[in-house]
């Protein structure tokens, strides 16, 4: 017959394995409780593949007429800063951020007579959800050194606009028409239940074979507009509860400045709020 003392001593190793066999059953229960709660990134766009981003925000750039020198600076420095998720004190602007919070599916888009043309389409440039690396980054678009080959990707062509701004110049403007490809983009469409954002760069002047502020018998006056453009779909245009802000390049020559009044800015709010967007946030001007 084994000893008490032996009998005690079997149970104790018992019980010793028992309870590793516990720590082991217990942490690996929880590492794939941890792994498949885990939030999957897709890489292409960084985006969550599970929930996808909490908003959508296409980033129009309008290339009818060139940028100054200090205007693509301008740019360039400002979304440095907002894809950081801040506005230099200096600055003082109202910008809202929300459209470039971390996350956020952001999309390149550009005003282009041939892809307004075309029955294809409107599809950006380039995508991708903001991530934690942007807000981390100093510099992201000046100093693109990222991790990732998407996320350079993303940067050169953001950068490749930039430069397209400062060298180009179309002379038509089909900026409306945009709105209206974009309304219909399968690209800004994804996500439906999501918040959808339009942030435009532009010197809002449209000017198209449909419509121009330019010409003498349409211009800038919302009631003429109504009536020239009544039963087309440029006054059945669809982005309800789209938010929508300007970053206005101003111009120097006359023409354009008398046309960059108040009476431009209320014809915009009007033919937003006719599509049922969201109230706007207050225009920016860039600098330069």
């Amino acid at each position: 017959m084994r000893s008490h003392r032996q009998q005690q001593k079997k149970r104790k190793d018992l019980l010793g394995i028992i309870g590793i066999i516990a720590i082991f059953a217990l942490g690996g229960g929880g590492y794939y409780l941890l792994d498949s709660n885990s939030d999957a990134v897709d890489q292409k766009t960084f985006c969550s593949i599970e929930n996808g981003p909490p908003a959508v925000t296409a980033i129009v750039f309008d290339k009818s007429q060139a940028y100054s020198d200090d205007q693509v600076i301008d740019i360039k420095t400002s979304f440095d800063s907002w894809l950081a998720g801040k506005e230099p004190s200096t600055k003082d602007r109202p910008i809202d951020l929300s459209f470039f919070a971390e996350g956020t599916l952001v999309q390149l888009y550009v005003t282009d007579n041939q892809d307004i043309k075309s029955i294809k389409g409107l599809d950006p440039k380039e995508e991708l959800c903001v991530p934690k690396d942007f807000r981390d980054s100093k510099g992201w678009i000046s100093n693109p050194q990222l991790s990732s080959n998407q996320y350079k990707k993303f940067v050169n062509a953001f950068s490749s606009i930039l430069d397209g701004l400062l060298r180009e110049e179309e002379g038509i403007s089909p900026i409306m028409e945009t709105f209206v490809r974009l309304s219909n983009s399968k690209s800004f469409l994804a996500y439906p239940d999501k918040q959808h954002n339009i942030f435009i760069i532009s010197d809002m002047l449209q000017h198209s074979d449909n419509y121009s502020h330019y010409a003498s018998n349409q211009g800038v006056d919302w009631k003429n507009f109504e009536q020239q453009m009544a039963g087309t779909v440029y006054l059945n245009l669809r982005l309800k509860n789209v938010g929508w802000q300007v970053f206005l390049a101003r111009r120097n020559n006359p023409r354009d400045k008398a046309l960059q009044k108040n009476a431009n800015v209320i014809f915009w709010e009007n033919f937003f709020r006719n599509a049922k967007a969201l109230p706007p946030g207050q225009w920016i001007s860039i600098d330069g």
